[in-house]
């Protein structure tokens, strides 16, 4: 039997072309999802593993589908050829199941690794870039220095029967929970020390 696995790793990609080479290819069976490959837990990818049986073939549209950490990918293989298990990448021609394709098999992965490894410093260049610019990352909040001020006024002022308000009437009042204005006014009175 082969069984097919697809992936995506956000909900603007599309898996039409990986599918359609998956049934070309004549899987029996094909698993998908959108998730991206640094996530640990993949649970399509973990059904189509759990329904191979020796003799089977696990096919890949790209071996990059399945991760992009080199050794991540040579356990994957070790484990396939344990099981009995054939394995196939499509776009990349790998039959891992030959000296010269356990090589171009090491190579393609190392590449998908290095790949991968570039674009995480290009973001974080780019990230330390804008924040050097003054960029602020993050939500934002949903408080000011001037209403974290009113907050306090009216926690401190009483109410006609004497009793001081709760932090939850005024995060009512000021439209935000509870635990917003404990931290804004924690962060307030911590700046004004």
């Amino acid at each position: 039997m082969k069984i097919g696995y697809a992936r995506v790793s956000t909900h603007e990609q599309n898996l039409d072309l990986q599918l359609k080479a998956l049934q070309e290819a004549g899987c029996d069976k094909v698993y998908s999802e959108n998730i991206s490959s640094g996530r640990v837990i993949r649970p399509e990818l973990e059904k189509a593993l759990a329904q191979l049986r020796k003799g089977d073939t696990f096919v890949v549209w790209k071996l990059d589908r399945l991760g992009r950490r080199t050794v991540e990918l040579l356990d994957f293989i070790q484990d396939m050829e344990q099981r009995g298990v054939a394995f196939q990448s499509l776009s990349d021609g790998i039959d891992p199941s030959s000296a010269t394709g356990k090589a171009i098999f090491t190579i393609a992965g190392a590449f998908a690794e290095l790949e991968r490894n570039l674009i995480r410093e290009r973001t974080l260049r780019g990230l330390e870039a804008a924040k050097a610019k003054g960029t602020k990352f993050g939500r934002k909040r949903k408080l000011g220095d001037k209403q974290i001020e009113m907050a306090v006024k009216l926690l401190e002022t009483p109410h006609k029967d004497g009793s001081l308000p709760t932090y939850e009437e005024v995060a009512e009042v000021l439209g935000v929970n509870k635990s917003t204005i404990s931290r804004r006014i924690a962060e307030y009175k911590e700046r004004s020390a």
